[in-house]
């Protein structure tokens, strides 16, 4: 039969650890929540200024990720960042993230065809 190992605490029932624990925790948790935000404005700066990137042989930019975010999707969804429609998807819930893109206006000056300017 295994051995239990019970700890005797020196004041009560550890519920003093346990108020502790539960306060790490909940701090833990603000601060993630805080970096994130952080990362996420940061990214956002970062698209801005880059405006709209090209470069020859590399495409354009579409999105500038913070690598905890990055990785984090990788190790819970393996290969997810190869899937078009989970990029479009997370694009779409995480905007800041996005990075600028070319407007596609199309030319509306007259035509060179149109006699009547003539």
């Amino acid at each position: 039969m295994p051995d239990l190992l019970i700890p005797k605490w020196k004041d009560g029932n550890g519920s003093q650890f346990m108020k502790n624990l539960d306060r790490y925790l909940r701090y833990e948790v603000d601060l993630e929540q805080h970096e994130s935000v952080m990362r996420e404005k940061m990214a956002m700066k970062e698209n801005q200024e880059m405006g709209v990137a090209k470069m020859d042989g590399l495409g354009q930019l579409k999105a500038s990720i913070p690598a905890r975010e990055y990785f984090r999707w990788h190790q819970a969804e393996r290969g997810c960042w190869g899937d078009k429609s989970f990029v479009k998807e997370f694009l779409r819930d995480n905007p800041s993230f996005k990075a600028k893109t070319l407007s596609r206006q199309s030319f509306s000056g007259p035509s060179f065809g149109n006699k009547a300017l003539a």
